[in-house]
């Protein structure tokens, strides 16, 4: 999957959120789940992908797999985002979120301090 276009798979998993947004409305859970699945394997592929071109800084501080980290889609930045808890700030009692960043390009960066907006 990892020599696929990041661009599809961006696009892919965007309609596919959209789908699930539009099954939501409806309480079609089973169609939830089902879209749920494929954009975890658009999700999967698109950490690998990830991992592939990630600068030593940020393989060293990223899980094995994208398992617990919430993700997200900018669709004007065309940017796929990796959230997960600063490993620094995890025992403290105000946490900090860190967003690693993929775009379109494989270029790859990281957002301290990461706001869920």
């Amino acid at each position: 999957m990892s020599k696929q276009n990041l661009n599809e798979m961006f696009q892919e998993w965007n309609e596919l959120n959209l789908k699930a947004q539009e099954s939501m409305g409806q309480f079609d859970f089973s169609k939830i789940k089902e879209i749920r699945a494929n954009q975890k394997k658009l999700e999967d592929g698109i950490y690998e992908i990830l991992k592939e071109n990630a600068p030593e800084n940020i393989l060293q501080m990223i899980p094995e797999d994208c398992g617990e980290m919430e993700v997200g889609f900018d669709t004007e930045g065309n940017k796929f985002y990796f959230v997960m808890m600063d490993p620094e700030t995890e025992d403290e009692e105000e946490i900090n979120l860190i967003a690693i960043v993929i775009d379109v390009d494989k270029k790859i960066s990281m957002i301290e301090d990461f706001e869920i907006e």
